[in-house]
């Protein structure tokens, strides 16, 4: 190999370490989400926004996940939603986490395969943006 191939191989290898590494993290919250309230039920005299929808995680990063990540990256991004468009509540109308257990074998005579994934492999939550007043929100 010439030093062209070798530093174009360095670079790759690079950019898969990254990519892997991000699929770890959970997402982050952006200014002002962190005002945002999740509720079980919709608050009284407070406007309606919109819909937001957070997801995070994927077969192919599960392995390199933790559960807890996957669930609060969901929640992140549905945050980060909310309050771009100016909600403070949100109430979760769904909530999707996808999830494998243990190690299972698969093949024939000809092949061998084994999947590892195990526990939450990806979360969503789906709900209703509003926006309340500082009175009502404390009264939530």
């Amino acid at each position: 190999m010439n030093y062209l191939e070798i530093n174009l191989m360095n670079k790759m290898i690079l950019l898969l370490l990254t990519a892997s590494l991000v699929g770890c993290a959970a997402h982050p919250l952006s200014d002002g989400a962190e005002a945002v309230r999740i509720l079980d039920s919709e608050p009284e005299n407070c406007t309606f926004i919109g819909e937001v929808v957070g997801s995070q995680g994927n077969w192919l990063t599960a392995d390199y996940t933790p559960d807890k990540n996957i669930l609060v990256g969901a929640r992140n991004q549905a945050k980060n939603q909310a309050a771009a468009i100016g909600a403070n509540i949100i109430v979760i109308k769904k909530s999707v986490d996808n999830s494998n257990e243990g190690v299972s074998a698969y093949g024939d005579s000809d092949f061998f395969g084994v999947s590892s994934t195990k526990g939450t492999y990806s979360s969503t939550l789906i709900g209703d943006a509003f926006k309340c007043t500082e009175m009502e929100r404390n009264r939530s």
